[in-house]
């Protein structure tokens, strides 16, 4: 088992500044970071359509989703434009969406892959934190490589699926906020 406590401390000092005694806030740069992360990928990953969907009002984090079909074009992110999608990229489409904290130097990268039953037109969607497809490694490869030298930590769900039981957020009761709902977004 990997020991995260160094981690751990870090990011409870962080939320100890940012949520219990309020000292730091960092959502005030949220929309110039989100600009500054979307230019960077589209730089150094230009072969990966991306579409940048950081709530710039409310979002903890910036949100990039990339589709994993390099030459294709992601579309309307509407139920239509993803049948589209789908049915354009033969039946599977697989993307990575990737958030990065705008209160720590943290991310989370998650794959997801849809199918669309062309009996019945219904979309299924599954996610994991790793690539479905071998060929997506490369993707993955990439975007750490990028992230790494920017000094961000991709954290595992093992550590985002912590409870902080003392910190009640926007949306989520205290006792049920996770070390995920306090650095990206709230669900």
């Amino acid at each position: 088992m990997i020991d995260h406590s160094e981690i751990l401390v870090q990011i409870e000092e962080l939320l100890t500044a940012v949520y219990r005694k309020r000292n730091v806030n960092p959502w005030n740069e949220g929309v110039s970071r989100s600009i500054r992360f979307e230019n960077l990928f589209r730089e150094y990953l230009p072969d990966w359509p991306l579409l940048n969907q950081t709530d710039k009002l409310h979002g903890g984090s910036t949100v990039l989703a990339f589709l994993l079909h390099p030459g294709h074009y992601i579309g309307v992110p509407t139920k239509d434009g993803i049948e589209v999608r789908i049915k354009r990229l033969g039946g599977e489409c697989y993307q990575a969406l990737l958030e990065i904290s705008h209160i720590g130097p943290y991310s989370r990268i998650r794959f997801t892959r849809e199918t669309l039953d062309d009996k019945t037109d219904r979309i299924s969607y599954e996610e994991q934190s790793l690539p479905y497809r071998d060929e997506d490694a490369v993707f993955y490869r990439n975007i750490s490589k990028i992230l790494e030298k920017e000094n961000i930590l991709i954290l595992p769900d093992e550590i985002l699926h912590r409870h902080v039981p003392d910190i009640e957020l926007d949306v989520t009761d205290a006792g049920c906020a996770t070390i995920y709902h306090c650095l990206f977004d709230e669900e």
